[in-house]
């Protein structure tokens, strides 16, 4: 699904990633952790083929993003769909309009109500985007992102402003779609117990660069306690 080798991206002389290396394979749930700053965004941007990179590989559903034009590209964001911080939408449509507009965008036949059930939105669907609370919003955000049917989902930080039911909902959804539909699911968080329970690999990107990448498992036969644990001692004991 995607292959990045030796990924460079620098903003006004200042390196953000420096010589990132990273792959994905189908049906895989990947967490990409480490501090703010850490240059993980700029990496998601890049495989969205949202921003340019400077020096490296970056191939995306086995296409190099540097030799494609922008019809290819349009082609590949087709199947991409991603949620990132911060998330505005029309403030004068209501939830279930916002739906309706965004399946016909996509030409999508997932059935409204079921996404609505799905994600709970039911007792909000006639509420207006701009009054619903950060965590509503962010609920209201991943159900569009799945209307398209995506092979490959990007969510920065998903689950930040969500009480602990409203977590447990969307990764219920995020595991059922993946297993369904074989789909690849990249994320940011900081929540290391999400990555421990839900990922099947860990990225951590520290200084620009992929400082480890393997299974939560393989983490914690290392010795510690949690992936929490892990993140406390190589992010922030060694600075």
């Amino acid at each position: 699904m995607i292959k990045v080798q030796n990924l460079h991206k620098s903003y006004k002389g200042k390196s953000v990633l420096r010589g990132l290396h990273f792959q994905a394979n189908q049906r895989e749930i990947i967490g990409v952790i480490g501090k703010n700053g850490a240059g993980k965004s700029t990496f998601l941007e890049i495989i969205m083929t949202l921003k340019s990179y400077d020096k490296g590989e970056v191939a995306v559903f086995d296409q190099d993003l540097q030799k494609l034009s922008e019809q290819q590209q349009q082609a590949i964001r087709a199947n991409i769909s991603a949620v990132l911080q911060p998330t505005q939408f029309y403030k004068n449509l209501k939830v279930e309009e916002l739906l309706r507009l965004f399946k016909a965008y996509y030409r999508s036949d997932i059935d409204i109500k079921q996404i609505m059930k799905d994600f709970k939105l039911e007792s909000h669907k006639k509420t207006y985007f701009e009054k619903l609370s950060g965590g509503w919003k962010q609920k209201v955000s991943l159900a569009i992102a799945f209307l398209s049917k995506p092979k490959l989902i990007i969510l920065d930080e998903p689950t930040t402003g969500l009480d602990p039911h409203m977590r447990n909902t969307l990764w219920a959804y995020i595991t059922e779609y993946n297993r369904k539909t074989g789909a690849t699911v990249i994320l940011t968080t900081h929540y290391m117990d999400e990555v421990e329970t839900y990922c099947d690999k860990v990225l951590l990107i520290n200084d620009g660069k992929a400082e480890i990448f393997t299974t939560p498992e393989n983490i914690l036969a290392l010795g510690y306690s949690s992936i929490n644990d892990f993140y406390l001692q190589n992010v922030y004991e060694t600075v």
